[in-house]
């Protein structure tokens, strides 16, 4: 495979949460010619300057393989209940001669067995970067996938974490002294433009762990009481009798339950969150800054403000 940089860059999922993010640190790199995939139903609106290719909402292969054509890199940011397709896109990126492929991954190490077995979409979305692998190990294609672990920000306006801000209660698990990896989106951006330009060999056929800082429920609670000034209401739960819950809960169609077992699986250990254990931390290596707990919980609750909440 090639070590040159990336040129162009075809992004699917540009109107999500962190594909909003990424398309703006996509657009800011001077050197990339960036195009957005987008279903014919979505309502996103993207910027003048992005190139669009609309494609059917089933994702046709003829269609995908036509938009990857000539592009370099398929960054995936697609909604974490839609993964799924990316088999047909990862076939279709093989198909058109596209070099690398990123999934939509961005939460923790999903090849350890136990995230696999914890919940349906990390098993998924274990399975697509072993896909990728046996593609890559055959030289059809080359991928890497970004790991970041948790948000801070994000999880104070989207009731993650454990944090219930408006309502000022927060759901522990154990103990609360679990050490799990965080992040910012934009340092996840960051990563996924310095992986294609600067860190090409460094990221090849790898996860591309980020880690800003690192941090337990209880550290981010008290940090949380602090800059609010009032203290919250604490309801402890047992991780592994919660997870049981929510599996049967998930089995039956609650949607809400697997997101509630995605929490689980960032927030309460031995899934593969504390990126010290899983891997190298690549930060330093792509010149990413690393952000800190007080800035992002200020960050998030400044945005939860600034949205009347």
């Amino acid at each position: 495979m090639s070590s040159a940089p990336f040129k162009n860059i075809v992004l699917v999922g540009a109107g999500g949460s962190i594909g909003k993010v990424v398309l703006q640190a996509l657009l800011a790199e001077p050197s990339f010619t960036v195009t957005a995939l987008q279903r014919a139903s979505s309502q996103s609106k993207l910027p003048d300057q992005v190139k669009v290719v609309t494609v059917p909402d089933s994702y046709p292969s003829a269609d995908l393989e036509a938009a990857f054509k000539g592009q370099d890199a398929v960054i995936n940011c697609m909604t974490t209940f839609g993964i799924a397709n990316q088999y047909r896109m990862i076939d279709a990126a093989i198909a058109a001669g596209v070099r690398r492929y990123s999934p939509s991954e961005y939460g923790l190490n999903y090849m350890r067995p136990e995230a696999q077995a914890l919940n349906a979409v990390f098993a998924l979305k274990g399975a697509v970067q072993a896909y990728l692998r046996e593609k890559a190990a055959d030289g059809k294609i080359e991928w890497m996938a970004i790991a970041c672990g948790t948000w801070v920000a994000w999880s104070i306006n989207h009731d993650f974490m454990g944090l219930r801000v408006k309502a000022r209660r927060f759901e522990q698990l154990d103990d609360g002294e679990t050490r799990t990896s965080c992040s910012t989106q934009e340092s996840t951006a960051r990563a996924v433009v310095a992986a294609l330009t600067v860190g090409v060999e460094e990221t090849r056929n790898r996860v591309v762990y980020v880690q800003d800082f690192v941090v337990t429920q209880k550290e981010l609670l008290a940090e949380v009481e602090r800059q609010i000034g009032e203290k919250f209401t604490v309801d402890v739960f047992d991780s592994r009798k919660l997870a049981e819950q929510k599996q049967a809960e998930a089995k039956a169609g609650d949607v809400w339950a697997t997101v509630a077992l995605i929490n689980i699986g960032l927030m309460s250990g031995d899934y593969g969150a504390l990126f010290e254990k899983e891997g190298e931390i690549m930060n330093e290596k792509l010149g990413i800054p690393a952000s800190t707990l007080a800035a992002e919980v200020a960050k998030g609750l400044r945005e939860l403000r600034e949205a009347g909440n």
